[in-house]
Formats: C-alpha cells, sequence, structure tokens
C-alpha cells in the first residue's frame, strides 16, 4: 500500500506537469476504474475458487513490472501521459483480483466474531501509508525527480510480493467448483438483490464513492490551482486524508457487535459532507489540510465498516463477491469524475467542489430514511 500510495500521488502531478489539463489527470487518475468495475467481479469468483494467496502475489507482482517499466520511460526520456493511463488501467484490474482475496482471508485468519475488529487494524495500516507515503512521493518528487520515485515504489511492491508469501495458505471456499465462472457472477448479483442489508450497504457505498472519490484524485489540481501548492505541499495534503484515516481505523477496530454500526455508517456519510464543504469554502491551506483529514477518516471509516457489515452478514462462500460488489462503486467512478474533471477546468475547484459537498450532504442525510434497517445493525 505504501508503494501504491507513492505512485497515485507521484502519477498525478506528473500528469499534471506534462499536460496542464485537469481533465487528462482526472482521466489518468480514474483509469483504474473501468478496468476495477469489468474485473470486480470476476475477482471475487476467483477468490473464493483458486488459492487466494498466488492471486495475491500475481497481481502484486504485475503492478510491480509496471513500475519498473515507467522508470525505463522515464530514462529514455520518452515517457508520455498515456503510458501512465495504461499503467492506471492495468492497476484497476490486478486490484480487482487482490481485494476480494485480501480482504476475504480476514475472517480466515482472525473468526467471524472479529472481523469489525481486524478489519479496522487492517484499515489503520492503510491509513498509515495513506499518511506517510503520498508526502513522501510528493517530496521525493520535488527534490528529486520522478525517476527516483519510481525506484522508491518497485522496491517497495517487490516487498509486498516477498512478505505476501509468509501467509498461510487456506482453501477455496465455493462449494461447486465446476459452475462455471459467469454464473457465479450472475449469483453473486442474485445475492445482492435478496439480502437487503447487503444491498443498502452498497448503495451508500457506491453514491458516496461517486461524490467524493473523484475529488480525492484531483487533489494534485486541486492544490495547485487553488493553494499554488508545490508538490511536497500537495503529497501534505494527501497525507492529511491519512491522518483521518487512522483516527478512522482506531475507532472502527474499537467497536464491538454491540455497537449501533449501521448509525455510525449513516454518520460517517455525514461527515464527508462536511468536510467538502468546508473544503470549498475556506480558502486557506490550513483549512484543507483539516478538510483533508475530515474526508480522510469518512472514507476510511465507510469503507472498513462497510465491507465489515456486508461479510457478516454475507454466507462463506459469498464473502469474496461481496467484497467485489462494494469495489463497484471505485469502478463506477468515472461516471462522476470525468464531469468534475471537465467542470474542474471550466469552473473552477472551488465552485465545482462547493456543488459536489451540497449533493453529499443532501444523499447522506436522507439516508437516515430511505436505509433505516442500518440503524438496527
Amino acid at each position: 500500500m505504501a508503494g501504491f500510495q507513492i505512485q497515485m500521488a507521484v502519477r498525478g502531478i506528473l500528469v499534471y506537469d506534462i499536460t496542464s489539463n485537469a481533465f487528462i489527470t482526472g482521466i489518468v487518475s480514474a483509469g483504474f476504474a473501468p478496468s476495477l468495475l469489468l474485473f470486480s467481479m470476476f475477482g471475487g469468483v476467483l477468490g473464493e475458487k483458486v488459492n487466494k494467496k498466488r492471486l495475491i502475489q500475481f497481481s502484486q507482482s504485475v503492478n510491480m513490472i509496471q513500475s519498473v517499466i515507467i522508470i525505463i520511460l522515464i530514462s529514455f526520456d520518452v515517457l508520455h501521459w498515456s503510458h501512465l493511463l495504461i499503467v492506471s488501467i492495468t492497476q484497476g484490474a490486478m486490484f480487482a483480483l487482490q481485494v476480494p482475496a485480501r480482504q476475504s482471508l480476514i475472517p480466515d485468519l482472525v473468526g467471524k466474531k472479529l472481523v469489525t475488529n481486524a478489519i479496522g487494524l487492517n484499515a489503520m495500516q492503510m491509513g498509515v501509508t495513506t499518511m506517510i507515503a503520498p508526502a513522501i512521493g510528493g517530496y521525493t518528487y520535488e527534490f528529486f525527480g520522478p525517476l527516483n520515485s519510481y525506484v522508491i515504489v518497485s522496491i517497495l511492491m517487490t516487498i509486498g510480493v516477498i512478505f505476501q508469501g509468509f501467509v498461510p495458505n487456506f482453501p477455496p471456499k465455493l462449494k461447486n467448483k465446476k459452475t462455471s465462472t459467469v454464473t457465479e457472477i450472475i449469483n453473486g448479483f442474485k445475492y445482492l438483490k435478496t439480502n437487503k442489508i447487503i444491498r443498502l450497504i452498497w448503495i451508500h457505498a457506491v453514491i458516496l464513492a461517486l461524490c467524493t472519490g473523484p475529488f480525492r484524485m484531483l487533489i494534485p489540481v486541486f492544490g495547485k490551482d487553488v493553494y499554488l501548492s508545490s508538490p511536497g505541499e500537495i503529497g501534505n495534503l494527501m497525507a492529511a486524508g491519512g491522518i483521518g484515516g487512522i483516527l478512522s481505523s482506531i475507532l472502527i477496530a474499537s467497536l464491538s457487535s454491540e455497537s449501533k454500526r449501521g448509525w455510525i455508517l449513516i454518520i460517517i456519510g455525514i461527515i464527508t459532507g462536511i468536510g467538502l464543504l468546508l473544503v470549498s469554502t475556506l480558502n486557506f491551506f490550513v483549512v484543507g489540510l483539516i478538510a483533508m483529514i475530515i474526508v480522510g477518516f469518512s472514507e476510511t471509516g465507510r469503507w472498513s465498516l462497510g465491507q465489515a457489515l456486508m461479510m457478516e452478514h454475507a454466507g462463506e462462500e459469498y464473502r469474496a463477491r461481496v467484497i467485489s460488489l462494494l469495489m463497484m462503486s471505485w469502478g463506477l467512478m468515472p461516471l462522476s469524475m470525468l464531469p468534475m474533471g471537465w467542470a474542474f477546468g471550466h469552473f473552477g475547484a472551488e465552485i465545482t467542489t462547493l456543488f459536489t459537498a451540497i449533493i453529499t450532504l443532501l444523499f447522506a442525510i436522507t439516508s437516515i430514511y430511505w436505509a433505516k434497517s442500518l440503524s438496527k445493525i
């Protein structure tokens, strides 16, 4: 995750430096989304059919090789923004294969009763890397250039592949392995239709991801246009989201099955809108840092608590697939990413973000009524 977070920060800054175009930066930053959407359910079925550990190592290795290729292209001065788009697209496909397998391993490792706590701890390490890694990427880019930034990415991703080898092997969970992958994907969508709690959590996650995800991807543009930030300061903005993620993960890790987790999920959605409203109305860098802490807190909390509740309420052989369904919220991001990237260039970052904040708040507040079943879990 550290390698991935550094790469996300560096790639956004690099594309905007090459093109000076917010729309293209948005396309590259969200390039992972279509492939993530296309392969998400496929990855969920594979996570129940094959050895999860080997599947994770394969996808990590592909991401590592891609970062080495970027190093070569930069070294020969032939890098084009389209190369970074290809990497982003491929990375989305690899995450679609990796994340369902990785997250569905957690109940196997700790037991069903500790799923929420374990996912909270897992989110904590993601929060730490989100806090530290973008700042490392931003300052490495500023003082040593993109080449050295990608060298660090490659080293970290290689270490990740090695350490994954120490994870135990668990047998696949799918009972009927002879059923075709397409049939099992269809069964996953049918399961979404019949399980009300999972369906409500999924709708909640998809809409809020469409509202807030593009803003996170466009932080390099927002920082440069609104705060006139240097690459290092942009890294600090992205790192602030990691601080919020750590605080959120501590909260999630401390929850028990008796906690009002459904209510907490709804409140986190409202907090998301407040963070966006803050950053869009007060044009100060320090306010941006505070707002990013709030946004990071809400995004990590929504993702961690959402997947914990989905896995708790899903049958054992559907765990990987419900995580795939949750990942689709990121795969659908271009539906809002492309218009937001366009609006950043035509109406300005602040007005676009203010409009997004209003929509987010309206949706989150009304979820108290249409998703009231969540308040009972």
